[in-house]
């Protein structure tokens, strides 16, 4: 089969990875076409401004499963899809985060007008408590690739030079992409009161800086904040990322995606959740102070992440959709 991933702006990298998750571990041909340059370091497979619209129209046309990364009008109006040729054609569409939590009901609503009968995924777990007949595609990273590229022992001096850990601290972290939505206040004002007793607590922020450098901090972390949103939700791909250095993940989950994450993977959700900011800071202390404790939470986000999230499982999980459309 051919398999198109069509993503105007690849958030997360969620297409480009499917793509490559795709060619790396099946028989099929993918490719992530995209309109903007995305989070990912990695070049894309096609850029939509590197064809003309007929090409970018007869890559439509020609392949068996199209894949609308968030939204769909926007493609079909862009490239003047004739409605008519995608029967018989496999289509998804493939929801990320802020848009389909706002107005998630008119996305669908309007990619059922426009395709028919589509199947609808998702790519964090809490999303599915939002809509009825979703299902869960993790967004995939490469461990391997990214442990041989990124791994303690690299030598790359860039990469030393970027952030060298001193002696003796643990390193918390954050890397929020809007800190309103991440819900970072809680973090920074509980982490604030660690640092104030433990000196040798040390804090980064990350903030839009390029994939590759995100990863050569996240190498060095011990803890991660990921999220503490106004609204329900689960983890990002941040964590994902973290995980595969064994870093210990806080976030907010609630009871119903940890149980949805348990049915789903037959696996424990391996982050640290809390309830309130007291509850936090608690936990963030206790982080500090025992090493064993991060090295068993490190280890259970480095496990579960990779049986979920690692190119493999995901590639298989995206076939198995695939193959209950038939």
């Amino acid at each position: 089969m051919k398999i198109l991933n069509l993503c105007y702006t690849d958030m997360a990298g969620a297409a480009f990875t499917l793509s490559h998750a795709i060619n790396k571990y099946t028989k099929h041909q993918a490719i992530s076409l995209r309109g903007q340059n995305n989070y990912l370091s990695y070049p894309a497979f096609a850029e939509m401004q590197d064809y003309n619209v007929d090409l970018c129209r007869k890559m439509v046309y020609n392949s068996d499963v199209i894949v609308f990364h968030t939204v769909v009008l926007p493609y079909l109006e862009g490239l003047g899809i004739d409605h008519e040729r995608l029967k018989g054609k496999k289509l998804l569409v493939y929801f990320h985060g802020t848009e389909f939590r706002q107005i998630g009901d008119q996305l669908i609503e309007q990619a059922q007008m426009l395709l028919g009968n589509p199947q609808f995924l998702v790519s964090t777990p809490d999303m599915m408590a939002l809509q009825k007949d979703v299902k869960w595609l993790p967004v995939c990273r490469s461990f391997s690739e990214i442990s041989r590229r990124y791994g303690l022992c690299n030598q790359d001096r860039k990469a030393l030079d970027a952030f060298v850990v001193p002696k003796g601290k643990v390193v918390f972290t954050h890397a929020p992409t809007s800190e309103e939505k991440k819900g970072s206040a809680m973090f920074y004002r509980a982490i604030t009161k660690v640092i104030k007793e433990l000196s040798y607590v040390s804090f980064l922020t990350i903030r839009n800086q390029p994939w590759f450098e995100c990863l050569q901090h996240l190498r060095n972390v011990d803890v991660l904040f990921d999220c503490n949103p106004p609204f329900p939700f689960a983890y990002g791909a941040v964590s994902v990322e973290a995980s595969i250095f064994k870093s210990a993940i806080v976030t907010k989950i609630d009871n119903d995606t940890i149980r949805r994450i348990k049915e789903l993977t037959g696996l424990k959700s391996p982050f640290i959740t809390f309830s309130d900011e007291a509850d936090l800071t608690n936990k963030a202390f206790r982080l500090a102070e025992d090493p064993e404790l991060r090295r068993i939470f490190g280890g259970m986000a480095y496990k579960y992440c990779k049986a979920v999230h690692d190119e493999k499982p995901v590639a298989k999980r995206f076939m198995n959709i695939l193959e209950s459309m038939d």
